[in-house]
């Protein structure tokens, strides 16, 4: 018999952080969820943790090791190939869940059956699981316009698919180090079928200072990987001619600050490599194009004022 949820949880050196996690879904895992725990070769003590937890949870706890370290998205690719669930949900190891709205983004799911997914908010919160001061959520309602394609309406761990969803649309991008979350999201909202936004709160997004998919600081593989993926939106979206001059223009722009980071940390050739994508494969507009020619002369002085105005450090 199929379980009704299935949690897949990437893993990699988390083990200060995974108790927190793995025991915010017991009263998910006693209503019949099953957690499937997918280790990307961790080095540290997330062995011994999983032996707590296979005795505490038995057989809903689920282990997986991956032989050499791979990435969160091969993690996911894996644990989606376990799952025994109808609807699945993304967790990463250092956050946690709020039980009672993965409750309520279910009911809705089971409720209406023209639903593919169901998505809310995730609440941000300090290493010690204190909200922020003021409270900052995210998540939001979104239109069905192309420029919405490319948005960020939902954190990773606050929505649940249904496992024919996630068939539709694919596995999770194994090229990609940055936004990997953007781009899959971005073809949820393409191929994965009909959503709904519920106002609840089913997860805790903890700010930490270990290691992260995503960055706060300057990594060149993290924005090629953004290049990347702004690639792939394209792509996808011409595929179903839902790439539109609102959905170029919003590609353009991102691409446009990130050749900007490339040159306020000295990349020149990736910035005039980004700058030409951005002509290049997303024709925009006029003033984007010469925005494009404009920026491919100012010194690296005048990229990094404007990188710190956009994201207040470099």
């Amino acid at each position: 018999m199929k379980t009704c949820l299935s949690i897949v949880c990437p893993s990699y050196n988390r083990s200060d952080l995974l108790l927190d996690c793995v025991c915010s879904a017991t009263p998910l895992l006693r209503d019949g969820a099953e957690f499937i725990l997918v280790d990307d070769a961790s080095t540290d003590e997330t062995v011994e943790l999983v032996r707590k937890f296979q005795r505490e949870f038995g057989e809903r706890f689920r282990y997986e090791r991956l032989e050499k370290h791979s990435g969160a998205q091969v993690a996911r690719n894996r644990g989606v190939e376990l799952a025994t669930g109808r609807a699945v949900l993304f967790l990463d190891s250092d956050d946690v869940l709020v039980a009672g709205g993965v409750f309520r983004l279910l009911a809705v799911l089971e409720e209406k059956a023209e639903l593919d997914f169901v998505f809310g908010k995730v609440l941000r919160v300090d290493g010690r699981l204190w909200p922020e001061s003021p409270p900052r959520e995210l998540g939001q309602p979104y239109s069905n316009a192309d420029a919405g394609i490319a948005g960020y309406h939902w954190h990773t761990m606050g929505v649940v698919y249904r496992m024919d969803c996630l068939r539709r649309v694919g596995p999770w991008n194994t090229e990609l180090t940055g936004s990997q979350d953007w781009e899959y999201q971005a073809r949820v909202k393409l191929f994965g079928g009909r959503g709904e936004f519920l106002d609840a709160v089913a997860g805790l997004w903890r700010q930490h200072h270990g290691n992260r998919v995503g960055t706060d600081h300057f990594r060149p593989d993290y924005v090629l990987s953004v290049m990347k993926a702004c690639a792939s939106i394209q792509k996808h979206a011409q595929s179903l001619q839902r790439c539109d001059a609102a959905l170029q223009k919003r590609l353009c722009k991102k691409l446009l600050v990130h050749a900007l980071e490339w040159g306020a940390n000295g990349y020149l050739t990736e910035k005039l490599e980004c700058l030409e994508l951005a002509k290049r494969e997303f024709p925009a507009g006029y003033y984007l194009q010469g925005l494009c020619e404009a920026l491919r002369m100012t010194p690296q002085s005048v990229d990094k004022f404007i990188c710190k105005k956009i994201y207040g450090r470099l």
